[in-house]
């Protein structure tokens, strides 16, 4: 049926989307910063590195809630400036993973909606194939131009000048370039992974699917 034909095309368009948020949300975890914190190139500073993973973490907890954005701006740790641009992160990611929450259990619906195995099948493989390509894209401006990858994405979703610190300005200081290349770089094989288990699944129901099809058909 037509429709049914549209609803697999749109899930497979919306699947890249959605895991790509999935891993996001993932990384935006204190799991994955004190990982990442390990094998950070941190420049030269006075504060100890563990109280600069404990900053960083606070930063990460303003971003989340609102408990712990009170808690950051309470801090006295960051300027007027910080505390703005970490306001403006929040309400992306509010945004951002309110559509993960939303939008991946009416995914989920909708592939339980077609109810055929060679649809879902070919869902998650095409699915999966078309995430990693985007994944490898990101990962090829990662490794080759990552200082404008990191300035397009700011000036796409911020205002040019409001994410722009000093060295000397604790945003910098407890995140360098170097926390978000690898934070970049790891997330985007995080959902490559996803992607090709979910290819590989899609590809055993595509063609399970398709052999009991075939095995109906009279002799």
């Amino acid at each position: 049926m037509p429709w049914r034909r549209l609803l697999e095309l749109g899930l497979v368009v919306f699947f890249p989307p959605l895991l790509t948020l999935l891993g996001v949300r993932l990384a935006f975890t204190e799991a994955f910063l004190e990982l990442l914190y390990k094998g950070v190139n941190l420049p030269p500073d006075p504060m100890p590195y563990e109280l600069r993973l404990s900053v960083a973490k606070l930063g990460l907890r303003s971003v989340l809630s609102e408990e712990g954005m009170r808690e950051f701006k309470n801090s006295g740790l960051f300027n007027y400036r910080e505390v703005k641009h970490m306001e403006d992160v929040k309400n992306l990611l509010k945004v951002s993973f309110g559509l993960l929450y939303v939008g991946l259990p009416a995914w989920l619906l909708g592939l339980a909606v077609l109810k055929d195995l060679r649809r879902v099948g070919r869902v998650l493989f095409l699915g999966g194939l078309l995430l990693e390509l985007l994944v490898v894209l990101v990962i090829f401006l990662s490794l080759t131009s990552y200082k404008w990858l990191f300035e397009a994405f700011h000036n796409l979703f911020f205002d040019p000048y409001s994410w722009r610190f000093r060295e000397e300005d604790m945003l910098l200081r407890v995140y360098p370039m170097d926390l978000w290349y690898k934070a970049t770089l790891y997330t985007a094989l995080m959902v490559f992974v996803f992607g090709a288990v979910f290819q590989a699944v899609g590809f055993l129901l595509w063609r399970s699917g398709a052999k009991s099809v075939e095995g109906t058909h009279p002799r």
